[in-house]
This record gives C-alpha cells, structure tokens and sequence, in this order.
C-alpha cells in the first residue's frame, strides 16, 4: 500500500482510533512480556484446574459420573481471581513501564541495555518467578514427582543470585 493512500486512511480516522493506535503504538515495547505473562497465566490457570479435577475424580467410576465432576470443578469465581491477575499484572507493568521511559527516562524493554535496572525488568521478572513458581508446584502434585519443586528452588536461586550481584 503506498504511502500516500495509509495517509489518507489515518487522516480519515476519528480522534478516538488515533488516539487509541497511539497508545499502543507506545506500549509495543511491552508486547513480548505481556504474551509471555498471559502465557504462563493460562498455563497455571490449566495446571491448576486439571490437579483439581485430578483430585476430585480419585475414587469415582463409570464416564458420566466422572465428566460430570470435573465439571462442578471449574467454578467462575476461580477464573474470574484469574482474570483479574491478568488485567492487574499488565496494569501494574504499563505503569512501571510508562514510570522507567518518563519519569527514569530509561527504556526497560531494551536488548541493548539488557543489564539495566528498571522496575518493569523487576516487576516482569517477580511477576513471572511467582507464576513458574505456581506451575512448577502444580506439576510436581500432578507427577508426584518432585524433580518440579527442585527445578522451582533452581530458578529462585538463579533469580536471587542476579538481583543481588556479589561485590566484588
């Protein structure tokens, strides 16, 4: 599409979707950790509920009585506490986020500063450890098998090893 006719189109805009495609057009930096974030939140959502139903359906036979109670497993008010993990996580990074570029005036989501302190690096980092956490845990009640809690106290390590770096 040449040049010309996307000018006309975003000139026919209204304020509202010119506004609206500003935002995010600033936000896209944050694209690549906000799906990452959604991703491990569905993640944990699907572990979860497939370890509840695990549970709830020990000791039940025949298909229609099992169906039936994995069903009654999943309640709204589950998703909804899920949910809104997911809308207050992604507010709370596009605040850190407009917070590092306006206020620090730094870029947070930047592969050449990759090392740079910045409380959308801290934030996505914790935000992301809690919900690895979550499905690590989740997988080690589903396998009994604890290789997923060591993997967890693993990765906790190397977290805590890198936000305190040694003096040297």
């Amino acid at each position: 599409m040449p040049l010309k006719n996307l000018l006309f189109i975003a000139s026919e805009s209204s304020v509202i979707s010119k506004l609206f495609a500003l935002i995010i057009a600033m936000l896209a930096p944050l694209a690549v950790v906000i799906h990452l974030l959604l991703f491990l939140l569905v993640l944990d959502a699907v572990t979860s509920i497939y370890f509840q139903i695990k549970i709830r359906l020990e000791g039940l036979t025949g298909f229609r009585l099992r169906l039936q109670s994995a069903f009654l497993t999943i309640e709204s008010r589950k998703l909804r506490i899920t949910l809104e993990k997911m809308v207050f996580y992604v507010l709370a990074l596009i605040v850190f986020f407009l917070f590092d570029k306006f206020i620090l005036h730094i870029e947070p989501i930047n592969i050449d500063d990759t090392f740079t302190f910045s409380f959308t690096n801290f934030a996505a980092v914790l935000v992301c450890m809690t919900e690895l956490t979550s499905i690590m845990s989740n997988l080690s009640k589903i396998t009994n098998n604890p290789i997923f809690n060591r993997i967890t106290k693993i990765l906790q390590k190397k977290v805590t090893q890198n936000l305190n770096p040694k003096q040297q």
